[in-house]
C-alpha cells in the first residue's frame, strides 16, 4: 500500500510541476509553404477572479509574409517625412516616442492590438488590464529595402500581455475565435493593400495552450476540425488545442468550461481516487490476513495468497490513475471521447466494491475448506502431570514413610500395604504409618500401645521422625534457597522471602492456562513482572479489588466493562478490533519487555461469539512474539466446547491444563 501511495504523489507532483514546461509542437520550416500561424497560451491561476498573462505569436512565411508585408508598406509607407520611400523603417511599423513626432500618425503593431484587445471580448478567453502595457516585438518587416518585391523572409509578431477573467461558467464557447485572424488583417489597411492579401490560398494554423491553475475544469467537447489534450492534475488542468484549415473553411469546435463542478472538479476527484485506491489495495490484503492467520502458527507458510486477485487490483489502481490525469486518452479515436468525471466516479466505486466482495468471497471459501482439513486431523492428547503427595508432620519421636504411587489407581480399588508388627492387619493408611530404625512396620496407634519395637526392643518414642525427601530450589526472582519436597509443583509453592511462585516463566511466550481458579495465572503474571517486566492486565475483575487479592501495585490494569467509570480506565468488550487491539498493539510496542494477562476470555466469547475471539488472539499472539512480550491468558473447563478448546490451544506456545493435571 506504500507503494500505491508513493505512486500517487509522484504522478501528482510530476504533473504538477513537470507539465507546464511540455514542448510546443515545431511547425514546418519550409519557407515555401504560405503558412500563417497562431498561437495563443494563457497561464491563470485563482479561485474566483483568475489572474495570469498570456502570448498571441503571429508567424507568416512565403507569400502570406510577402504578402502582408507588402499591404503594410502600401498602407503605413511615408507617414514620417523622414523615413526611406518603398521601405518600413521602425517609426511606421512601430511609433516611438523618442524620435519627437506627435500626432495622430499611427502604425501597424499599434492598430494591431488596440483593435484586438480595445474592442473585443472573446468567451473563455482573458482580457486585458488597461492599467497594464502590453509588450510587442516584431521581425521581418524591416530586414530587407527591397519589400516590394517577391520576399519571402519570415515575419513574426509576438504580443505579451497580463489578464484576467471572471471565472464564470463558458458553455459552448468556440476553441478558436475568428477575430485572431481579423486583427492580422486589419480593416486600417488600405483598399489597395487589402486587394493584394490573397488570404483564401494560405494554410492556418492555429493552436493554443491553457495552464490553469484553479478550480475550475474543461468538459462537454464537439470537436469536428481539431484535436484537443486535455492533462488533468490536483492542481488544475492543462489544455492544448490545434487546427489547420484554410481561410474559408469555418471552424466550429466547441467547448466548456466551468468554474466548479463537484463531480468533474480536479481536486475532488483525485481526493477520490485515492481513497478508492486504498482500499482496492487493502481489502484483498485484509482478507488474506485473516485466512493467513486461521493456520496454525507452524503452518502458516503453507498459507498462499490468490495471486491474480491481487495482481488484477493493482492493475485497477493503475487503470484509475491514467484514466484521471489523461481523460482525453482516446482521442485518437474521437477527439469527442472525453473521460469525465463521472467516469471515474463510476469506475472507482465499482472496483471496490468489485474486489471486496470478490476478496471475501474467495478467501473465505479457502478458510472454509482449511477448516474442513482442521476438523478431520485428530488432536494430539496432552502429557499429564504428576500432583505432588501433601506434607504430613507426625509426633515427635515417630518417623513417618510417604511412598508415591507409580501409577494412579482406580477410584474404587482400596490400595494394599505392608502388615503392622503388633496388629498384623495391613496399613492402607500411609498417613499412619510408622517405621522404627530396625525396619519394622506399625500403626500410630499400635506404636503407641506397644511402646517398644518388637523386633528390635527399642523405644518407638525415642525414634527420631524421618520426613519426605527434600530438593533445595532457587526462587528466579530473589535468588532465596527454598527447601521443597520433590515432586512438588513449583507453581503451586511460593518463596519463603518473595512470596513468588518458585516455578521459572519463560518471558517471550504465549500462555493458555486452563484453571476454574485463575490465582495460578495471576501469580504467572506477579512473577514476571517481579523479574522485570512492564505489567498490564485487562480483567473483568474490578481494579480495586484485583489489585488487594495479587501483588500488582505497579500493573497498569484496565477493567473489561460496558460500564464507564470516572477515575478508572475501562474498556467495552465489543471494541475489539479497535480500542482493545489498539490498546494493546501500543503497550507492547512502546514497552519492549512486557507482560500482559487477559483475564475474561469466556466474557469476551459471550459478547462477541468464539470465532471473532479467536481472532482477536491470533491477532495479539503474533504480535506478543514479534515485540518479545509475554501473553497470559486463562480460560475455564465449561466455557468452551471441546473441539474450540483444541483450536485455540492450538495458537499457544505453551499450555499450562491444572485441572487435568497436564500441560504441553
Amino acid at each position: 500500500m506504500r507503494r500505491t501511495f508513493a505512486l500517487l504523489a509522484a504522478l501528482a507532483v510530476a504533473a504538477m510541476f513537470c507539465l507546464p514546461i511540455i514542448p510546443q509542437t515545431a511547425e514546418a520550416q519550409a519557407s515555401s509553404e504560405n503558412i500563417v500561424s497562431v498561437k495563443t497560451d494563457y497561464m491563470l491561476l485563482g479561485l474566483t477572479d483568475l489572474h495570469g498573462g498570456g502570448h498571441l505569436t503571429y508567424e507568416l512565411r512565403g507569400h502570406a509574409a510577402g504578402d502582408l508585408r507588402r499591404a503594410v508598406l502600401a498602407a503605413y509607407d511615408g507617414d514620417f517625412g523622414s523615413s526611406t520611400p518603398g521601405t518600413i523603417d521602425n517609426r511606421e511599423l512601430r511609433f516611438d516616442g523618442e524620435s519627437g513626432y506627435i500626432g495622430d500618425m499611427e502604425e501597424y503593431l499599434e492598430d494591431l492590438y488596440l483593435v484586438f484587445f480595445g474592442a473585443q471580448t472573446y468567451a473563455y478567453n482573458p482580457v486585458h488590464n488597461n492599467e497594464q502595457d502590453i509588450s510587442i516585438d516584431a521581425s521581418g518587416f524591416t530586414s530587407v529595402t527591397d519589400i516590394a518585391g517577391d520576399n519571402l523572409t519570415p515575419i513574426r509578431i509576438l504580443l505579451y500581455f497580463d489578464a484576467y477573467n471572471s471565472n464564470v461558467p463558458h458553455f459552448d464557447f468556440r476553441l478558436m475565435a475568428d477575430a485572431f485572424l481579423d486583427a492580422l488583417y486589419h480593416p486600417g489597411l488600405n483598399d489597395t493593400a487589402m486587394a493584394e492579401i490573397h488570404r483564401e490560398l494560405y494554410t492556418y494554423k492555429y493552436k493554443h495552450t491553457d495552464y490553469r491553475v484553479n478550480v475550475g475544469n474543461f468538459q462537454g467537447l464537439d470537436i469536428d476540425s481539431g484535436s484537443i489534450q486535455v492533462i488533468r492534475t490536483p492542481a488544475g488542468e492543462v489544455v492544448t488545442y490545434s487546427v489547420t484549415f484554410n481561410y474559408n473553411e469555418p471552424i466550429n469546435d466547441m467547448a466548456t468550461f466551468q468554474p466548479f463542478s463537484f463531480l468533474e472538479n480536479p481536486q475532488v476527484l483525485f481526493a477520490v481516487v485515492f481513497v478508492c485506491s486504498y482500499f482496492i489495495s487493502t481489502m484483498p490484503t485484509r482478507m488474506y490476513a485473516n485466512y493467513k492467520f486461521a493456520y496454525p502458527r507452524k503452518f502458516r507458510h503453507k498459507a498462499l495468497k490468490i495471486t491474480w486477485l491481487h495482481i488484477t487490483s493493482k492493475l485497477s489502481i493503475l487503470l484509475l490513475i491514467i484514466f484521471y490525469f489523461f481523460p482525453s486518452l482516446f482521442s485518437f479515436v474521437s477527439p469527442n471521447i472525453f473521460l469525465g468525471g463521472i467516469v471515474i466516479w463510476l469506475l472507482s466505486i465499482i472496483f471496490v466494491v468489485m474486489f471486496s466482495v470478490l476478496a471475501k468471497v474467495l478467501y473465505d471459501k479457502k478458510l472454509e475448506e482449511l477448516n474442513k482439513e482442521q476438523l478431520a486431523t485428530p488432536e494430539r492428547k496432552p502429557v499429564r502431570r504428576v500432583a505432588a503427595q501433601p506434607v504430613t508432620r507426625t509426633p515427635a519421636g515417630v518417623s513417618v514413610v510417604v511412598q508415591q504411587p507409580q501409577s494412579q489407581a482406580p477410584a474404587k480399588e482400596k490400595p494394599t500395604g505392608p502388615p503392622c508388627a503388633v496388629c498384623k492387619e495391613p496399613i492402607t493408611d500411609y498417613v499412619d504409618l510408622l517405621k522404627c530404625k530396625c525396619g519394622q512396620l506399625y500403626h500410630e496407634k499400635c506404636a503407641e500401645v506397644a511402646k517398644h519395637c518388637t523386633k528390635c526392643g527399642n523405644a518407638l518414642v525415642e525414634i527420631v521422625p524421618v520426613g519426605p525427601a527434600k530438593a533445595d530450589i532457587k526462587c528466579p526472582t530473589c535468588d532465596k534457597t527454598n527447601s521443597v519436597e520433590e515432586g512438588s509443583d513449583l507453581l503451586l509453592v511460593k518463596c519463603s522471602s518473595c512470596n513468588t511462585i518458585l516455578e521459572k516463566i519463560d518471558s517471550g511466550y504465549n500462555y493458555l492456562i486452563v484453571d476454574n481458579d485463575h490465582a495460578t495465572a495471576f501469580s504467572m503474571f506477579v512473577a514476571l513482572m517481579k523479574g522485570g517486566a512492564t505489567g498490564l492486565s485487562i480483567s473483568t475483575t474490578f481494579p480495586d479489588k484485583l489489585k488487594k487479592e495479587h501483588d500488582m501495585a505497579k500493573a497498569e490494569v484496565i477493567w473489561l466493562t460496558d460500564t464507564s467509570v470516572a477515575d478508572k480506565k475501562t474498556i467495552n468488550p465489543h471494541r475489539l478490533e479497535f480500542e482493545m487491539m489498539r490498546l494493546y498493539a501500543a503497550f507492547v510496542k512502546n514497552n519492549p519487555k512486557s507482560a500482559i494477562i487477559l483475564d475474561g476470555f469466556e466474557y469476551l466469547v459471550v459478547e462477541n461469539g468464539f470465532d471473532k475471539v479467536f481472532k482477536f488472539i491470533k491477532k495479539i499472539n503474533d504480535l506478543s512474539s514479534v515485540n518479545n512480550a509475554t501473553l497470559i491468558v486463562p480460560i475455564g473447563t465449561s466455557s468452551l466446547e471441546p473441539d474450540q478448546l483444541g483450536t485455540l490451544k492450538k495458537e499457544f506456545d505453551k499450555v499450562i491444563d491444572m485441572v487435568g493435571n497436564g500441560n504441553e
